[in-house]
């Protein structure tokens, strides 16, 4: 069936939107081909604007092991650092500094934070916030004005969330509505259809004028409007958007996997999930972790 390019999404003659028909009985390996499909269109105009990607990461005073921490780190930059939209920064925020060369990345910077450490699962939220004041404030500083989007530090990029943003209006929020989610212990991956950002911290793209950053983390400023949308719980953020009236978009495309089962989640660290957590609590098919999602989110060392 020959397919025509509308707006911001692939149409089929007949109305069949790809980007809002993304079945979860297809295998993954079709869905993301479908994904794939509009980002081959060759209309797809790009804005000027860069991506800066803000991780909080967790204190190894408060993990259970710094191993896998460093490890799910170096797993995530490498999904990011292989987008194919070169037009990005990394800003990693922590208290100790990860031994692995993704950090060493001319596109990744560190930034060491001196305030102590969270005690407990229950000071995580309050802790990684502050980190993204930190990293607001050296956006500020360096004079950045741009996308900046929230990334846990266990979540893999799809190689295409950088170009997918670019090929956006300038000025317009992102809200992930879709997503992929993976248990690495089941060894099982599958689709969340809807209301993706609920469960995942990785889900937000905002747009900030240098101005809209904090001139320093300790500052009032850092909890003004707009800035205050990321230190916000990712759950609400359509009705914080709303409350500021500011234009967002839905995403349908899944350009974010959820990473569980590692053993250091902060939501299985709180108790909100277990290793038991499979495609069935959501109403989708699992299916083996395989290489089909790696060849989209490319977090291997040596991916396909």
């Amino acid at each position: 069936m020959k397919r025509t390019y509308s707006k911001d999404k692939w149409v089929d003659k007949g109305g069949y939107s790809l980007s809002r028909h993304i079945s979860s009985v297809d295998s993954i390996k079709e869905q993301l081909k479908r994904v794939e499909a509009y980002f081959l269109n060759k209309h797809v105009n790009k804005n000027k604007a860069e991506v800066a990607f803000a991780i909080s990461l967790k204190s190894k005073t408060v993990s259970r092991n710094w191993n896998n921490v460093q490890s799910n780190l170096a797993k995530t930059l490498r999904s990011i650092l292989n987008n194919t939209d070169p037009h990005f920064r990394v800003i990693v925020a922590g208290h100790e500094k990860p031994n692995i060369k993704e950090i060493r990345h001319k596109r990744v910077t560190w930034l060491s934070v001196n305030f102590p450490p969270p005690s407990n699962p229950k000071g995580f939220s309050k802790d990684k916030m502050r980190k993204r004041k930190v990293i607001g404030a050296y956006l500020r500083k360096i004079g950045f004005s741009g996308y900046f989007m929230p990334f846990d530090s266990d979540d893999w990029a799809h190689h295409r969330l950088v170009q997918y943003v670019r090929s956006q209006p300038l000025r317009k929020d992102f809200v992930i509505d879709t997503g992929m989610m993976v248990n690495l212990v089941k060894k099982e991956a599958w689709l969340r259809k809807k209301r993706f950002y609920i469960g995942c911290g990785s889900s937000e793209v905002f747009y900030f004028a240098n101005k809209d950053f904090p001139l320093a983390p300790k500052t009032n400023s850092a909890i003004k409007e707009p800035f205050h949308l990321v230190l916000k719980a990712h759950p609400k953020v359509i009705r914080n958007l709303r409350a500021l009236r500011r234009p967002y978009k839905i995403v349908k495309f899944p350009l974010v996997t959820w990473v569980l089962g590692h053993g250091d989640n902060n939501s299985m660290l709180k108790g909100k999930k277990d290793n038991t957590v499979s495609a069935s609590n959501y109403g989708s098919q699992g299916e083996k972790l395989e290489n089909a999602l790696f060849h989209y989110f490319k977090s291997r060392k040596n991916h396909p």
